[in-house]
């Protein structure tokens, strides 16, 4: 009796995960038509400008997945934060923030370019804590949300 409880207790605790009814390969579609990777990368494919999601089922929960494309701005990781840099001559320079010191800014452009810009040729820098991706809240259906939360847990590595 005791084992039929506590088999019962697996099975339930484990029911979230089991809820997942999203299809990942309408989700993959999602994906490609939303323009995703023209700032992330899964694989060989798309940008390096934004988050690597090719292991992302590996290291986000469907709930983390699902806050992020609704709510992308409730959780900007250190390593995801975009930098502002103000050159002297007023124009600016905007990118993913890679490195900063006493004498430079390293960043990676929206070309996938590194840059590398002394402070002496700068006005200034802000390093943002909004992140540039845009909200999916109102844009994709629940269902299309859980489709690609499906495929976005099915990346683990490889793909």
């Amino acid at each position: 009796m005791l084992k039929r409880v506590a088999l019962a207790v697996l099975v339930l605790a484990a029911a979230p995960l089991f809820a997942q009814d999203g299809d990942a390969a309408k989700g993959k579609e999602l994906v490609a038509a939303n323009g995703c990777t023209r700032c992330h990368r899964i694989g060989d494919t798309g940008s390096r400008v934004g988050p690597n999601l090719t292991d992302i089922g590996d290291r986000r929960t469907p709930d983390r997945l699902e806050t992020s494309i609704l709510q992308p701005d409730a959780e900007v990781l250190p390593e995801n934060r975009f930098v502002l840099v103000t050159m002297k001559d007023g124009t600016t320079v905007r990118g993913r923030l890679l490195n900063h010191d006493a004498i430079s800014v390293q960043l990676l452009d929206g070309k996938e370019q590194l840059r590398s810009i002394e402070l002496k040729d700068a006005k200034g820098y802000q390093i943002l804590t909004k992140g540039l991706m845009p909200s999916f809240q109102g844009k994709l259906s629940p269902e299309q949300v859980k489709d690609v939360v499906a495929y976005l847990s099915s990346l683990k590595g490889s793909e």
